[in-house]
């Protein structure tokens, strides 16, 4: 009999833990939701007393300082000749109506530069055109464009965010679109005395872009067939993975400042060289007001020219080591003693003894 008692009892626990698990956890949820709300879990509590907020300025400081004079460093030993043309290369019978002359096909655009090497500049030198005041970064002018088009050709026909370069004398244009429409199409060649300089057009363009942007058996058609042309033209026999100067051009830039790279000399040019540029100047600027300029460039291991990042390292870390002075100063002048811990909450002192 109390051994059937005692099983009896045994059962009633277990059965009471069974229905009372739901209601320990419901309990054990709101605790949790609880802390959350009063900021109670726990949790790093740093006390930021003088000696750590003085040292983590001066760590940055000492940290960001050297990295910015490096970068620095780095920006300036990039070599650059940057030329504007679009001025110099109008005749002057057509200084005074640039939009006649550029318009005009029967004038020659062929021009002479002559560009001097200050520096010695070490292979491979590239080639960049620079325009200026040309929003590719504008609405409309960025999605009048079709990336499907561009990977599968005639076999995609929904290119209505094209317009109104889509089609032609009824026929679809490949690649269509205003963004392609305006492809640049200035040329140049360069030459060194006698010698002419080779220039590589192989592998300008991202690798992602030929790959996966750009259909290997997508060619150009119908494209620039009408009677308002718009830049360059493209070769019919080379599909669009393989014409590098139109994946460059369809990588918009962001700013109405930018560079795009036409190509690379793979020889190095010594100081004092006089570099003769052959150049067509066909593209047209003159209609928004822009400037064209041609740059020719080394590089170092930060790449490009570019001063912003070194300037913006040593304006921080030199910021930093003047507030770390400042509170040096007010600390030393006017120190402070330590508050009592014994009137923080329980939970953040034991953080803090611990």
């Amino acid at each position: 009999m109390e051994e059937f008692g005692r099983r009896q009892l045994i059962s009633m626990d277990v059965d009471g833990a069974a229905i009372s698990a739901p209601v320990l956890l419901r309990g054990r949820s709101k605790a949790a939701i609880h802390q959350f709300t009063q900021q109670t879990l726990p949790a790093c509590k740093p006390v930021l007393t003088p000696a750590w907020v003085i040292g983590t300025f001066f760590l940055m400081g000492v940290i960001f300082i050297p990295v910015g004079l490096i970068s620095l460093h780095a920006s300036q030993s990039v070599t650059e000749i940057v030329d504007r043309y679009d001025i110099d290369c109008v005749p002057d019978t057509f200084k005074n109506n640039k939009v006649a002359y550029i318009k005009n096909a029967s004038t020659p655009k062929s021009c002479h530069r002559y560009l001097k090497v200050d520096k010695p500049m070490k292979a491979p030198i590239y080639i960049y055109y620079q325009l200026d005041n040309f929003y590719q970064n504008h609405r409309r002018y960025v999605k009048s464009r079709s990336d499907d088009q561009l990977l599968h050709g005639l076999g995609y026909n929904k290119t209505s965010s094209c317009e109104p370069q889509a089609f032609e004398n009824g026929l679809p244009i490949v690649p269509c679109g205003l963004v392609a429409w305006s492809l640049f199409n200035d040329t140049y060649s360069f030459s060194r005395g006698t010698k002419k300089l080779k220039i590589e057009r192989k592998n300008i363009a991202w690798k992602s872009d030929r790959d996966h942007k750009f259909g290997k058996q997508v060619y150009p058609f119908n494209f620039q067939n009408g009677s308002f042309i718009g830049g360059g033209k493209l070769d019919t026999s080379l599909p669009l993975s393989d014409q590098e100067d139109l994946i460059v051009w369809m990588r918009t830039a962001a700013f109405p400042s930018f560079r795009k790279l036409y190509g690379r000399i793979e020889e190095d040019l010594e100081e004092d060289d006089i570099i003769v540029v052959h150049l067509m100047n066909n593209y047209n600027t003159y209609s928004f007001g822009g400037t064209k300029l041609l740059v020719l460039s080394t590089s170092s291991w930060l790449g490009g020219k570019n001063s912003f990042l070194g300037v913006a390292y040593i304006f921080v870390g030199s910021s930093s080591i003047l507030i770390t002075l400042i509170f040096l100063l007010l600390h030393v002048k006017n120190p402070r003693p330590y508050g009592d811990t014994t009137y923080l909450s329980g939970g953040n002192r034991k953080d803090i003894s611990s």
